[in-house]
């Protein structure tokens, strides 16, 4: 990889995490789980309901619970009502045309205002923030679960992981290869994720879009 660099460890890293990209059968698994008529996610993630750029929908948090996420009440409440406008506020800092390998330090560290307020709410944690960060900026908040803080091997520095696997254009080209017709809007973080999620997860749905996509492939 030409230009994964960032530090020795960072860069192993997204060398180890690129090989993700090349697991067999992935790109049928991804098709499968953008087709809506697999029951997935998919698009909805993305494209459902309105999604304003300044500003916390219902529609968000709807469309976040699609990726397994319980919205507790207070936090609703929050979201919706008494901190929807420092909310706001935070999100008029984050830049929304800006790609997370081509983004600078001081353009990535205007997300962290806003992280530290969603995890001070009531049952918000470092997935749930982190997905609905991904919501509302595709471009440059990854979707940093659980799953993904395993797959990219660097707590901490997750983030830093991804950043780096994607300012290859190769890492980019193939994630670019997987793309489904389905996904035709999707950011290519949005990709990354969903990559990582079918192949490092072991749950039910993620073994669900593996199996669809061997019996597309076959």
């Amino acid at each position: 990889m030409s230009l994964l660099r960032g530090g020795d460890a960072i860069g192993h890293a997204a060398g180890r995490l690129r090989d993700t990209l090349t697991v067999p059968g992935l790109g049928p698994a991804m098709a499968a789980y953008f087709d809506p008529a697999e029951g997935f996610a998919g698009m909805s993630f993305c494209a459902l309901g309105q999604n304003p750029p300044g500003a916390v929908t219902a529609d968000d948090l709807l469309a976040v619970s699609l990726l397994d996420i319980a919205w507790r009440p207070e936090a609703v409440r929050q979201l919706l009502g008494s901190q929807s406008g420092p909310v706001s506020a935070m999100l008029a800092t984050i830049p929304g045309e800006v790609d997370l390998w081509a983004a600078s330090d001081a353009e990535v560290a205007t997300v962290d205002p806003l992280w530290d307020a969603l995890l001070e709410m009531p049952g918000v944690g470092t997935a749930t923030g982190a997905k609905l960060l991904a919501r509302k900026r595709p471009r440059l908040c990854p979707a940093t679960d659980k799953v993904v803080i395993r797959a990219a091997g660097l707590p901490g520095q997750t983030w830093e992981v991804l950043r780096c696997l994607l300012q290859d254009p190769e890492a980019r080209a193939d994630l670019e290869a997987l793309r489904p017709p389905d996904a035709a809007g999707a950011s290519l973080l949005r990709l990354l994720d969903v990559a990582i999620w079918i192949v490092h997860s072991p749950a039910r749905e993620a073994q669900r879009a593996l199996l669809a996509g061997r019996s597309r492939a076959a």
